[in-house]
């Protein structure tokens, strides 16, 4: 079925271009884990980038939680398995969707259901909510602090790690920040900044 235009974009050519050099400065890291957004373009992104480490044997999982902020068509996703095969058949990589709870994109349907199609209401969804998103934010981390792995690499995206890492700035006080920085100004100041396009930060966590 032909899909709407600039549904669960994909990685442009410049995207593509991006992830290979990542590629050659990430090929050292040895992580554990690797885990991605199920969009297509993370998907795509954690296979590009981190190719040799899949190859060898890392696990590939797909977190509904660390998807995008749910505002624009191009931030819903297709169905799952249609993702997922096409990861499989270009790359022969299995990707392990037990991070996601529904084939279909009942996040973005839910936010449809209220506001209507993206013809219809142009403007935030997700962004708006910003209670719900700290919600799924706190999701994510209990997920990630469930798991026995302690090198994980996280594929997300720019506008959902800064409303998690600048949650109650953004909400100007009225939702709990969902990261302590303990103090670390300096940490707060680097991390919470805007993500460029296949920019990597390392950081050392405890999940609380």
């Amino acid at each position: 079925m032909k899909q709407p235009a600039g549904l669960d974009a994909r990685l442009t050519e410049e995207g593509c271009q991006q992830c290979a050099a990542l590629a050659h400065k990430v090929g050292d890291l040895t992580p554990e884990l690797i885990v991605s957004s199920p969009l297509t373009r993370t998907l795509q992104t954690s296979v590009l980038c981190f190719g040799k480490q899949l190859a060898a044997g890392v696990p590939l999982v797909a977190l509904e939680s660390v998807r995008e902020t749910v505002n624009y068509l191009c931030d819903a996703r297709r169905p799952l398995s249609a993702i997922v095969g096409e990861v499989h058949s270009a790359t022969g990589i299995t990707v392990d969707t037990s991070g996601c709870e529904h084939e279909h994109d009942e996040l973005w349907l839910a936010y449809e259901r209220k506001h209507g199609t993206q013809a219809a209401f142009g403007g935030h969804r997700e962004s708006a909510n910003l209670p719900l998103l700290a919600e799924r934010a706190r999701a994510a981390f209990a997920w990630l602090g469930g798991r026995s792995e302690r090198e994980i690499i996280i594929v997300s995206h720019s506008a959902f790690l800064w409303n998690t890492l600048n949650m109650a700035r953004v909400s100007r006080g009225m939702v709990p920040d969902v990261v302590d920085y303990a103090g670390d100004r300096e940490l707060e100041t680097w991390l919470a900044a805007r993500f460029e396009n296949t920019e990597m930060r390392t950081v050392l966590c405890e999940f609380l």
